[in-house]
């Protein structure tokens, strides 16, 4: 896909994955590029997690390529300044004052083991909130985390430096008739609800898959897309599991996208995933974003795409919402 060719830019406002819990323990820095810039996050002895520009003020050495937490601060590796979680410079070790010059600092989530960070380029505070795998469905499943396996490292895989705008695998969403052919499935899904909610920060849709031998629908799934950023998925029936999609911009050329999988504990058992499960895992569900690429890495944008009559009421919808993530002025401070 030739992203210099779509209509929109690879800088929308939202939330977007940067990692998993996981991989940032207490005490350890990691070096990230999201949205053009290089970014270190950090967690604290205090166990929170940080995020901010990765270039030390003094001679521009990078945070994340050595540089060591000191408290809730992080130690550029060249010179030993100290900088704190806000971005401000509390220490240089060999001269009495610091300097009044703050390192650019990133709002930051997680929740449920995964990483956000809030993009705007207008520097506003986050607008909404996030979906959340769990609290966000009790309408629909009434599940708890305690009831799935952790998801990190065995649910989780990353696909790096994909030619791939966010917004195009989003659509994948309301295109029923794709899951017959990229991913053989025997079933089209059925579109039962839609809706736009919390605050206009949330798409919702709700799919239903029929069975061959009833014509009854088997299995449901609840999506809810908030921005261009991240999908939160509850598939529910003859399998029960949750799956965050996330696609993060990494420069105008290429996107870093996330798979994370919830799977439902079997009965009695409190012990990390086993091995039979990620491999089912890995096989079926981790693997259909590789089926998907093969069509978005070549694929090219239609503004006006010739739609299928079960798929265009939710695909102009969806269209029309996205085209609200771009371009936002400044959002008002208050007070």
């Amino acid at each position: 896909m030739n992203l210099k060719e779509l209509p929109f830019s690879m800088k929308p406002v939202g939330w977007f994955q940067i990692a998993w819990s996981g991989e940032i323990p207490t005490g350890e820095v990691k070096a990230l590029r999201y949205f053009g810039e290089d970014l270190v996050a950090f967690r604290g002895e205090d166990g929170v997690l940080r995020l901010m520009n990765a270039h030390c003020h003094h001679m521009g050495a990078h945070l994340g390529h050595g540089g060591k937490v000191k408290g809730n601060c992080v130690t550029c590796p060249y010179h030993g300044w100290v900088w704190s979680g806000e971005g401000k410079n509390v220490e240089i070790p060999y001269q009495e004052n610091t300097i009044n010059k703050r390192i650019k600092t990133w709002h930051v989530a997680e929740q449920h083991g995964c990483v956000f960070m809030w993009h705007d380029p207008t520097d506003s505070a986050p607008r909404w909130g996030l979906p959340h795998m769990f609290d966000s469905f009790r309408e629909f499943s009434d599940r708890d985390e305690s009831e799935f396996y952790p998801i990190f490292p065995h649910g989780t895989r990353r696909w790096p430096n994909e030619p791939v705008h966010p917004q195009i695998t989003f659509e994948n969403s309301v295109d029923s008739m794709h899951f017959r052919y990229v991913h053989d499935s025997p079933l089209d899904p059925m579109l039962l609800e839609m809706d736009i909610r919390d605050d206009d920060s949330v798409f919702r849709t709700l799919f239903g898959f029929k069975s061959v031998r009833t014509n009854n629908i088997e299995m449901t799934f609840d999506t809810r897309t908030t921005g261009v950023g991240c999908s939160f998925n509850v598939f529910k029936g003859a399998y029960n599991y949750r799956v965050l999609f996330s696609a993060t911009p990494i420069d105008d050329e290429t996107s870093e996208l996330f798979n994370t999988i919830w799977w439902e504990r079997k009965d009695g058992d409190e012990g990390d995933m086993p091995l039979a499960i990620q491999e089912r895992i890995k096989n079926e569900i981790l693997t259909t974003v590789d089926e998907d690429l093969l069509v978005w890495r070549h694929q090219k944008y239609v503004d006006r795409p010739m739609l299928a009559k079960q798929d265009v009421k939710a695909f102009t919808m969806l269209r029309k919402w996205q085209a609200g993530f771009y371009d936002l002025p400044p959002a008002e401070q208050v007070d």
